[in-house]
């Protein structure tokens, strides 16, 4: 009895305030409608929050007066309008879907053309333009192909700029003149590399967990990076820089002159590796790690 009396205190309170200069305020005459009107303050509390913060994309463009006007005409919907309800916001997220999709793959797709097959395949029309067993295949090898355009015109955007352009330029000159110094040698990939000493036993694999000390410089002898007794698995690094590690053996100290595409290549690798960097590695092997 006491709960019970507390709730109706709670609810006669509610309604003089609700009723206060609100001429459209709701009527709290029972506990079915305190508990309605509590979760209505729960639910748009919650998001008039999300709005006010700007966590979800979405609700920075909603128009709380159209919303509200959807919601209010959810209430008195019928069955059949339901099912139209259901079509009309599973069909705004689709069309979102599409526009994102486009401006991933830098295709312009049409939506309206995406809507007749979705309407043939619900209504049962075995007539399709595209073999349902095929359709993955197809649409597979026409997002693989775009993605690979769209990367490849990014690339050719970056290689265009006068960074990567003069770090290419500085690249071969670089190389060039090392290949030219005794005792350099050059792999059929390109990769210029000095044995500095040779080790003992047989030389690492590709799979090979191997421990080394190494020093990374650019070509005028900045240091990036550098380590001593860390592991490393050849397959993992870049590809000149595990070619290197493939040459040695237990014990070698190596340098590697490794080519801009042997290593992070146009793209480069954030703001520490410029595009088109050319690298030196001074690498010492002390085995396989246990």
């Amino acid at each position: 009895m006491k709960k019970f009396f507390v709730f109706a205190l709670g609810a006669a309170f509610m309604m003089n305030v609700c009723s206060c200069g609100n001429h459209s305020a709701a009527r709290l005459d029972n506990a079915a409608d305190t508990l309605s009107y509590g979760v209505g303050i729960m639910q748009g509390s919650r998001l008039a929050e999300a709005k006010a913060m700007g966590v979800y994309p979405d609700l920075n463009e909603l128009d709380i007066n159209q919303y509200l006007k959807g919601i209010k005409e959810a209430a008195k919907s019928t069955d059949e309008q339901t099912s139209y309800y259901k079509g009309l916001n599973d069909g705004i997220q689709m069309k979102k879907s599409f526009e994102q999709m486009s401006e991933q793959f830098a295709l312009d797709m049409d939506f309206n053309t995406f809507v007749v097959a979705y309407a043939q395949v619900l209504s049962g029309d075995t007539t399709l333009a595209i073999d349902k067993q095929r359709v993955n295949a197809i649409c597979d090898s026409i997002v693989a192909a775009a993605r690979e355009a769209k990367e490849q015109a990014e690339l050719d955007s970056i290689a265009n700029t006068p960074e990567a352009i003069a770090n290419l330029e500085a690249g071969m000159a670089f190389l060039a003149a090392k290949e030219q110094e005794e005792g350099v040698q050059k792999t059929a990939s390109g990769l210029l590399y000095k044995v500095v000493k040779e080790g003992n036993g047989k030389t690492f694999k590709a799979s090979d967990r191997i421990e080394l000390n190494y020093v990374g410089k650019f070509v005028n002898d900045t240091i990036f990076d550098q380590g001593n007794n860390v592991k490393f698995v050849a397959s993992q690094m870049v590809p000149g820089f595990g070619e290197g590690l493939q040459l040695m053996s237990p014990g070698a100290k190596y340098i590697l002159y490794i080519p801009s595409d042997l290593a992070y290549g146009v793209r480069g690798r954030g703001a520490d590796m410029p595009s088109n960097s050319t690298l030196v590695f001074e690498v010492e092997t002390i085995g396989l790690a246990k």
